[in-house]
Parts: structure tokens; sequence; C-alpha cells
């Protein structure tokens, strides 16, 4: 894998980093959206 990103140019890099960042992103909120759901059918089901 190290070979493979040595072998990228530096918009290549930003762009794969760019895409990490959106990725990690995506699911934070995919999390947060998730817990926040949990807790709203926890207390409304209670």
């Amino acid at each position: 894998m190290r070979k493979a990103i040595a072998r990228l140019d530096a918009e290549q890099k930003a762009q794969l980093l760019y895409l990490a960042d959106l990725g990690t992103a995506m699911f934070t909120a995919a999390l947060v959206v998730c817990t926040l759901k949990a807790v709203v059918d926890l207390l409304a089901g209670g």
C-alpha cells in the first residue's frame, strides 16, 4: 500500500486524503444519527 501511495503525485494524494476525510465524516454522521435514533426509540418506548 505504501508503494502505491508513494507513486501518486501531490494532487492525487490530496484527492485521496479528501476521500478519506469524506468517508470519516459520513461514518461519523451515520453513527450520530443511529445513536440519536436509539435514544429516541428508548425514551419513546419506555
